[in-house]
């Protein structure tokens, strides 16, 4: 009896101990914030430390190689919470790494990037990106990663930034969070993840951010401050005599081709135009607005079905022209955004 009763209270504080843990996972992802960083990168010998006056941008969320055109995804209205299966990761994956040479430019932006995570079947997406750089600067900062949970259920999932110029200096910028937690326990840490540069015979800096804002707030009102927080920021920049460059998913339409589709509306729930009216004088939406950069997710890509706009692209400072910007169209092979690339030149 005495063996059965301390049994008993083993059991009982095993089961206590994991509750606790449990519930602590919980409460500390659910709550996760932003934090403001700054480093200062150490130099490549075979980089240069200063930007050209014509330079070139792209940006490109990857879906984390899980949403190529076979896939959907519950938040978007679909039934599927992972890939269709581990085989679709790694050729979506391929084909990822096979497009990078067509959209090469000097600093590239990535949203989406996961590694070894549920989310890609543990794919190692992120290292195979890094790898396909490894001759030039590349930074990475999570924005929904879990703390405390052990592989194989660890998310590590965020944004790349990748340079063939050494930056003098790498920043974070927290912006606004959404009030709820993504699947209940993950906090999403949106921020600014920061590139400086300096130019070439000019005192100024090259200030490019790399964002993917909030894409499921009800009613669009997180990205509208997360769009204050931005815009802020660049201005604060650019009268400091900097040239700034606002790149990557911003979740909201910045043009629409006008590509006709059979999608009902109750999928086309996050979607929002962009507050142009918000944009200071002299500061321009950079868009292909003849190529939809992404795709609705509630069933596969099928052309002509599915609604397509474009939520990708720049906003640049009244000192900087476009000499050029194209998205690739891909036809959401690989993922459900295409890749824009544009051409800059400071004044």
């Amino acid at each position: 009896m005495m063996i059965f009763k301390t049994r008993k209270r083993f059991w009982l504080f095993a089961l206590g101990g994991v509750v606790a843990y449990l519930a602590g996972v919980v409460l500390i992802n659910a709550n996760l914030v932003p934090a403001s960083e700054q480093q200062s990168p150490p130099p490549m010998a075979s980089l240069p430390s200063q930007v050209s006056l014509t330079f070139t941008v792209a940006t490109w969320n990857l879906g984390y190689a899980g949403l190529g055109a076979g896939s959907n995804f519950i938040a978007d209205g679909g039934s599927a919470l992972l890939p269709p299966s581990r085989r679709a990761v790694d050729e979506n994956l391929q084909g990822i790494l096979a497009t990078l040479p067509d959209i090469d430019s000097d600093i590239m932006l990535f949203q989406e990037v996961s590694n070894a995570s549920p989310l890609s079947y543990w794919a190692p997406v992120r290292q195979e990106l890094l790898n396909a750089f490894a001759d030039r600067q590349s930074f990475y900062r999570p924005d929904a990663a879990s703390r405390f949970i052990p592989f194989p259920l660890a998310i590590d999932h965020g944004t790349v930034s990748v340079s063939r110029i050494n930056p003098a200096g790498i920043e974070i910028v927290p912006l606004p969070s959404e009030p709820g937690a993504m699947l209940g326990f993950l906090k999403r840490r949106y921020a600014l993840h920061v590139m400086r540069f300096p130019v070439a015979d000019r005192a100024s800096q090259l200030v490019i951010a790399n964002l993917h804002l909030s894409a499921f707030d009800d009613g669009g009102h997180t990205r509208q401050a997360q769009i204050d927080a931005v815009l802020a920021f660049a201005q604060a920049e650019f009268a400091e005599g900097n040239y700034v460059v606002l790149g990557g998913d911003w979740n909201m339409v910045l043009s629409d081709p006008g590509i006709a589709h059979q999608t009902d509306d109750k999928y086309l729930f996050w979607i929002h135009p962009f507050p142009e009216e918000k944009l200071p004088e002299g500061w321009a939406l950079v868009t292909d607005r003849s190529t939809p950069t992404v795709r609705t997710l509630h069933q596969p890509y099928v052309a002509g079905d599915n609604y397509v706009t474009s939520i990708d692209g720049f906003i640049i400072s009244p000192n900087l022209t476009t000499q050029a910007v194209h998205t690739k169209d891909l036809q959401f092979q690989f993922s459900d955004h295409q890749p824009v690339k544009a051409t800059f030149t400071m004044r």
